[in-house]
């Protein structure tokens, strides 16, 4: 519904350079969203594996007089 009214709205008042920038500034914005979205994807899968390294990394115990610490 809304959909409909944005596109009559945009259809019935806006001049036609008007709405050819219109479209052109919306491809580009949604370009520039997957990109992004695709540098947080990737930078997100980064962390994963950082953090999956850092919780498979071995423990050093310590014995200090008898009393283990875990490092």
């Amino acid at each position: 519904m809304i959909k409909r009214f944005y596109t009559w709205l945009r259809l019935r008042f806006l001049p036609e350079w008007a709405r050819r920038q219109l479209m052109e500034e919306n491809q580009r914005l949604v370009r520039q969203l997957v990109e992004l979205q695709q540098e947080n994807q990737r930078l997100e899968s980064y962390i994963e594996g950082m953090q999956d390294g850092l919780r498979r990394q071995r423990r050093v115990i310590i014995y200090n007089q008898g009393e283990g610490v875990s490092r």
